[in-house]
């Protein structure tokens, strides 16, 4: 019998009243393998297994649907009741899985039950409770698949500036490293979970200060799943990075600390001139505690101003593009959004928003300003906002051109009320000096 499993104690604990037609009863204990695989129904009750995980084990939990059953997965600490790991949709399709390592010797109760009755099992769960049956006469069956994996309990690893370490989760660990800081520099942490590992990670980033304080934490500030964590050294002290995934999602990765460099600081109004490219970078924004601000406003140029006045230009287009990283890892999940409006004493107002009107989740802008040629504080009062859509940070390029580009094919109804600032709602600027100050 292989170490870890207490195949009578799990039998036993499943309490199977089998069926007249069911197949003979499968004995694992004999099997040369690290899988072991028990067949099941779901009868409108939990159905609850027993099994104890030595020490410096871990141990994957599959339940495979053999039926219309949507199963949903529950691990408890058979000893004290305690949730160790839920999941629903973590195996192929809707079927479940979920892993556990043991730094010490545990006693598991594993409950399988349907999604819609997710809840059932924990009432039935606890310190001295007795196991029920599943009750298996009619209804949903499943197998399940326990696989233990080998498990090792990870030394603390020393990193540095442009390295890389390379990593493997069963579920619900962590991994630490530690980096020497050097005040004023910008720390940057990938992790991207191996591409070539189906186990579904969803890497997940934490900075630690020597006292153990979170300083920041990124989920997925990379591409797809993968984080990207940002964050300027206040000092010279030991920081600790901590790897680990998403809920308890497990497989292999890779973490990388960028090369050194400082941080760009951005102003939070820039000039933009018709013919120019701007570069920046959207973040959390400061009041959550990042690097980067969560937008940027741009105020057209003295020269721009001056050449819409006099007639000699009006139609521009704003593009706001996902920047191109010259290293994936360290590339970016900015989906642009731009707004257009008015600096008013109330605040910004928005009178023209863009998401995909460029293609490929970038955002565009066509409109005529010659309307405003004879208003100049409106014209002073003009901005373009760039952000990113829903919580999405990274890179991006800016551009404003002479003409009004075609939009995306996809998008094309929205051209018409996208070139005419008049097509939208009017917008109250107050003219006085002191809402428009005079350039110098």
């Amino acid at each position: 019998m292989r170490a870890g499993f207490l195949m009578a104690a799990l039998l036993a604990g499943a309490a199977m009243a089998v069926p007249a037609a069911a197949q003979p009863v499968r004995n694992l204990d004999h099997e040369e393998t690290n899988a072991r695989v028990f067949n099941g129904v779901y009868n409108d009750k939990p159905v609850l297994f027993e099994v104890t995980l030595p020490a410096g084990q871990a141990m994957r939990v599959d339940v495979m649907s053999t039926s219309e059953l949507d199963p949903y997965l529950k691990i408890y600490n058979a000893e004290t009741g305690d949730l160790i790991a839920e999941n629903d949709d973590g195996g192929e399709g809707l079927n479940s899985r979920a892993m556990v390592t043991a730094t010490q010797d545990m006693h598991l109760r594993i409950a399988v039950s349907s999604y819609g009755a997710r809840d059932e099992a924990d009432g039935l769960v606890g310190t001295g409770e007795e196991i029920v049956e599943g009750g298996f006469v009619s209804g949903s069956s499943f197998d399940l698949k326990l696989t233990v994996l080998d498990y090792e309990v990870q030394p603390v690893r020393a990193v540095t500036w442009g390295s890389e370490e390379k990593g493997q989760f069963f579920g619900g660990e962590e991994h630490l490293y530690t980096i020497t800081g050097e005040e004023g520099l910008l720390l940057e942490v990938a992790m991207i979970a191996d591409p070539d590992d189906s186990s579904g990670l969803d890497p997940y980033l934490t900075l630690r200060d020597a006292s153990g304080k979170t300083l920041a934490q990124n989920d997925d500030g990379g591409e797809g799943l993968n984080a990207l964590l940002r964050y300027v050294m206040t000092g010279n002290e030991t920081y600790t990075i901590v790897a680990s995934g998403l809920g308890d999602s497990a497989g292999g990765y890779s973490l990388r600390v960028a090369p050194r460099r400082e941080p760009i600081v951005q102003a939070p109004l820039q000039v933009v001139a018709i013919g120019d490219t701007a570069t920046g970078r959207i973040g959390a924004g400061y009041e959550n505690g990042d690097i980067d601000p969560s937008s940027l406003d741009y105020q057209l140029s003295e020269s721009a101003l001056a050449a819409i006045s006099s007639g000699r230009a009006g139609e521009i287009t704003v593009r706001m593009s996902k920047a191109k990283s010259e290293d994936a890892d360290f590339g970016n999940g900015l989906d642009p959004y731009l707004e257009l409006g008015f600096d008013t004493p109330l605040g910004f107002a928005v009178v023209q928003n863009d998401d995909d009107s460029a293609g490929d989740f970038n955002a565009m802008i066509p409109i005529d300003l010659s309307v405003l040629k004879n208003n100049p504080e409106m014209l002073s009062a003009l901005r373009i906002k760039v952000k990113g859509y829903g919580e999405s940070t990274g890179d991006y390029v800016l551009t404003v051109t002479s003409g009004l580009e075609p939009v995306d094919s996809e998008y094309g109804e929205y051209l018409e009320s996208a070139i005419d600032p008049v097509a939208s709602p009017p917008v109250q600027v107050q003219s006085s000096p002191m809402a428009f100050p005079a350039r110098h």
